[in-house]
């Protein structure tokens, strides 16, 4: 079941919970795959934008989660800051496992209403949608958690989209609470 909670919604315990969750989910993914023999030779840490979950061709730009100029209003688009997908579908490092679990439109009049994880190339496996315009328009924080952690294995291909009702050409700032699984020494040693 996929659906966001406000941040104004949570104590900072409820916080921590989902937090701990996203972190279990990650190194239970990246144990069962064999990135590591035991939790121990596993780092976590949160995701830069380009370094981990794209590049200047494909996935966010810079080291901050701004969304490609939008296309057009009241239809799916990329989330990253490049280019138009497929073509800006990023693929994981083969030693990574991405774990998102918290997303945020920080616009003082945002215009995403929805975004969805998917994977492949095509995006043809949607992991999980998530529908916000309650909850971001009507509140006084930007930001939501995911109801479950939306964990990516090495290897798969970021298909990122946002649902956008207008700032035609604009950009939104859009930031996903995400960590990084890996094992030591890959970014941190």
């Amino acid at each position: 079941m996929s659906y966001v909670i406000p941040t104004n919604e949570l104590t900072l315990t409820d916080i921590k919970v989902f937090k701990t969750r996203a972190i279990d989910a990650g190194i239970a993914r990246a144990l069962a795959l064999g990135i590591a023999r035991s939790a121990s030779e596993l780092v976590v840490r949160h995701a830069f934008p380009r370094a981990d979950l794209g590049t200047a061709a494909t996935g966010w730009t810079t080291e901050e989660y701004q969304s490609m100029a939008i296309p057009a209003a009241n239809a799916w688009c990329s989330a990253f800051g490049v280019g138009a997908l497929p073509a800006s579908a990023h693929q994981l490092a083969r030693t990574q496992v991405a774990v998102f679990y918290k997303f945020a439109d920080t616009e003082t009049a945002p215009v995403v209403t929805a975004f969805r994880f998917r994977v492949g190339t095509t995006g043809a496996t949607t992991k999980a949608a998530f529908y916000l315009q309650l909850e971001t328009e009507s509140k006084l924080e930007p930001d939501v958690y995911l109801s479950e952690p939306v964990v990516y294995d090495p290897e798969d291909w970021l298909y990122i989209e946002i649902y956008p009702t207008g700032n035609i050409g604009g950009q939104e700032s859009i930031p996903f609470g995400c960590f990084i699984i890996e094992r030591t020494g890959g970014t941190i040693s």
